[in-house]
């Protein structure tokens, strides 16, 4: 019994802290739709690409080219991050780059099989540039929004379980969605909550001038660490 009711209190702990601090709601929505857009990509990516024509020996340096472009990318989003007065100046433009390419993605179930594999291939490598331009931004803003040390705890906590449940809802929904209206349609879906998402820390309030932090723990700094 006591079990039951700390696993559902925890599940319930984003809710409460926004209720809390109706502030953070923002932040919160950001974490969670950027979770469950990206929370698509590590399952379907490599069976979306097979079902367009990809030999499966051809996934993982599919796989890789993204991450790699994603590596190249991030430390020029970190230099840039810290010569803007706001962070969202750089996570909105690049949700709306991760946004346009996913519905590319998406877009590509429908086009003749040669141009759908190139057409993936090429959306899939070029998503991971305004995905890795943007990160460290992200990163940034979640340790400027955190609290001082005696309520760091239970922000973490709380935004690590808005992730989680994004997390728990986004392979169930978009299997669903797969089964009844194809794979491409599962990534239209993740495009719109990158739109959600973008819209979401559009609306989070931050300082016109960035203060030093206190120390946060790195673990927790962005979204979620599956790049895109």
């Amino acid at each position: 019994g006591t079990g039951w009711g700390l696993a559902f209190r925890g599940l319930l702990s984003p809710f409460t802290y926004v209720k809390d601090r109706p502030g953070a709601a923002a932040l919160f929505l950001w974490q969670f739709f950027f979770t469950f857009a990206l929370a698509l990509f590590p399952t379907y990516l490599p069976l979306y690409a097979v079902e367009l024509g990809a030999p499966r020996e051809a996934v993982g340096p599919l796989v890789a080219a993204s991450w790699l472009t994603y590596a190249f990318a991030q430390p020029f989003g970190g230099r840039l991050s810290d010569r803007m007065s706001r962070r969202v100046g750089l996570i909105a433009p690049g949700l709306a780059g991760m946004a346009v390419m996913a519905a590319v993605l998406g877009a590509a179930g429908w086009l003749p099989d040669g141009a759908a594999l190139l057409t993936l291939v090429a959306a899939w490598v070029l998503l991971a540039i305004p995905d890795g331009l943007h990160r460290s931004s992200a990163s940034a803003l979640v340790v400027e929004q955190s609290p001082g040390p005696s309520e760091r705890g239970r922000f973490m906590g709380a935004l690590g379980s808005c992730g989680a449940l994004a997390s728990v809802l986004a392979p169930v929904t978009y299997g669903f969605i797969s089964q009844r209206a194809g794979i491409g349609c599962a990534f239209l879906l993740s495009s719109v909550s990158l739109v959600l998402a973008l819209g979401c820390v559009s609306r989070v309030r931050e300082a016109s001038s960035h203060a030093t932090p206190e120390p946060a723990p790195v673990a927790a700094l962005t979204p979620t660490s599956e790049p895109g």
